[in-house]
């Protein structure tokens, strides 16, 4: 759904995806860095689902991705 400006020393950054949680869809914000990180601007620029694991916390009202790995873009 959205991508922040990557970090000034690293490629690295803030995303924000939309997946289902408890049968709703939710934003969910994770940080990704290297590899990863242009595989998510990859997505996001052509509008391509992608699939990743973590562990999912809630935080106040929003949803946090930590320690995501196995990020794929599906239709690759």
């Amino acid at each position: 759904m959205q991508i922040a400006t990557p970090s000034i020393d690293s490629l690295s950054g803030e995303i924000t995806l939309l997946g289902e949680v408890f049968d709703k869809l939710r934003e969910i914000k994770t940080e990704l860095a290297d590899h990863d990180y242009i595989l998510a601007i990859k997505a996001y620029q052509e509008r391509l689902p992608i699939r990743c694991t973590g562990d999912l916390v809630k935080v106040d009202n929003h949803f946090l991705l930590e320690n995501p790995h196995n990020l794929l873009l599906n239709n690759i």
